[in-house]
């Protein structure tokens, strides 16, 4: 929903490109950064009062991004609802990991998949209707509060059904440091991603304060690890070669994928000039593939074993670069065809190597640490996430893509007032803004 909402509130809030991507970008940050201490609280206060503090500051969030007056304001309200984001999702993962075993934790993940890709239709569908009925000042405010409903039927149900847990007697080692140490890690590396008009000096400022952070963060987790405390860094995590391999397997691939949803998303509003509902529309297809494809995924793992992950993943590569041959070679309607019908595969594809992935790995974890390791998988999850989608916002916008429209747009644009200097490009035939203004 927000990659819908996104060019609107740039326009509305006279945004830069860099906000705006970092308004993108930002959510994945904090959302990692709360998943560690989450699943470690979560395994010493119970699962149901992390899960209710987790939602409590997504809906603060939500209300706080949909009321912001200045950019500056929507991204700190977006980095407060990721917090409250990955407080949600150790959770989820916790019980999952808590409660099934082997085939079964496979179909767990599996449900777990198929409950986002569903979202992934509602969510779209809603914004673009939105965008498209409601007024353009006031239409991104609606669409970043249509959360809101949904947080609260979701906490009503959590009161009435998920039974409280009591309080182990054991402490919990948060490790804050360590997990700040990491987030200001990525926080630098993302900058001179984002900001691609940095200087020199600043750029080898950026790198020797990134090469200080990384040797910090070694220092200090292992004196944190010899006084016999848990680091973020387990080390009995960090020693499982199934573990670390899984882990670095699923930073590079939920990054590229969430890369790849943000930029299609954003290239067709703007690049092409689709509206928001024809976006949603286009795209139903294959998050609905996606919801299918979860139902069967745990028949697929259990014939074919682990060699489902390179055999998706394979398919699910060459899907996308088939994406890139027919965007810059088909016609519109046959375009709409073709990515119609790679979304499918994609979406198919990213299905089925989700949740084995998700087991596999997970099943490298010792019994004292399920909540950890959950946590942690979904962190370099999202840390990859944080640069993947900054990065490719970032080139989009730097290359300024949106000019592709030009050509299209320019009887619409032809009555432009005498000051607005050429070029001139259009979001749609209503509306025109002049080169000078970055967004629409």
């Amino acid at each position: 929903m927000v990659n819908y909402a996104a060019p609107s509130l740039g326009t509305e809030l006279g945004a830069p490109s860099s906000g705006v991507a970092w308004f993108l970008s930002i959510y994945s940050l904090t959302f990692g950064l709360g998943l560690v201490p989450g699943g470690r609280l979560g395994d010493v206060l119970g699962r149901r009062t992390l899960f209710v503090t987790g939602l409590a500051l997504f809906a603060l969030g939500a209300l706080a991004s949909s009321t912001a007056p200045g950019i500056v304001a929507a991204v700190g309200a977006r980095a407060v609802q990721g917090l409250g984001a990955g407080l949600i999702s150790a959770q989820v993962l916790g019980i999952i990991q808590d409660q099934f075993t082997g085939i079964r934790r496979v179909r767990a993940l599996a449900a777990y998949t198929a409950a986002g890709a569903a979202a992934a239709v509602i969510g779209p569908l809603g914004a673009g209707l939105v965008l498209t009925v409601a007024p353009d000042s006031i239409a991104w405010r609606v669409v970043l509060a249509l959360n809101l409903p949904f947080i609260l039927a979701t906490l009503l149900l959590t009161l009435r059904f998920i039974p409280r847990q009591a309080r182990t007697a054991r402490r919990t080692d948060l490790d804050l440091p360590g997990i700040l140490l990491v987030g200001a890690f990525v926080l630098l590396v993302t900058v001179p991603v984002i900001d691609t008009g940095i200087d020199g000096t600043r750029l080898r400022a950026v790198i020797g304060a990134c090469a200080l952070l990384a040797v910090a963060t070694v220092i200090w987790e292992r004196r944190y690890a010899a006084r016999g405390r848990t680091p973020l860094f387990v080390p009995a995590l960090m020693t499982a070669r199934g573990f670390v391999i899984g882990n670095l397997v699923a930073l590079l691939w939920f990054g590229g994928v969430l890369a790849h949803s943000t930029v299609l998303t954003i290239y067709l509003l703007q690049g092409l000039g689709w509206s928001p509902l024809a976006v949603a529309a286009t795209l139903i297809p294959g998050a609905l593939a996606r919801v299918a494809a979860s139902s069967v995924t745990s028949r697929v793992y259990a014939r074919l074993g682990p060699r489902t992950l390179p055999l998706a993943l394979a398919v699910q590569t060459v899907a996308t670069m088939g994406l890139v041959v027919v965007g810059t070679t088909l016609d519109r309607a046959a375009f709409l065809v073709a990515l119609i019908a790679i979304e499918i595969v994609v979406g198919t594809s990213s299905a089925v190597f989700e949740p084995p992935l998700r087991a596999i790995t997970l099943s490298f974890a010792p019994p004292t640490h399920h909540g950890v390791a959950a946590a942690f998988l979904q962190l370099t999850q999202r840390l990859s996430a944080t640069f993947g989608v900054a990065l490719v916002t970032s080139v989009m916008f730097t290359a300024d893509l949106v000019t592709v429209t030009r050509a299209a747009c320019s009887a619409a644009c032809s009555s432009a007032p005498a000051w607005c200097s050429p070029p001139a490009c259009c979001r749609s035939a209503r509306r025109c803004r002049c080169a000078r203004s970055r967004w629409w």
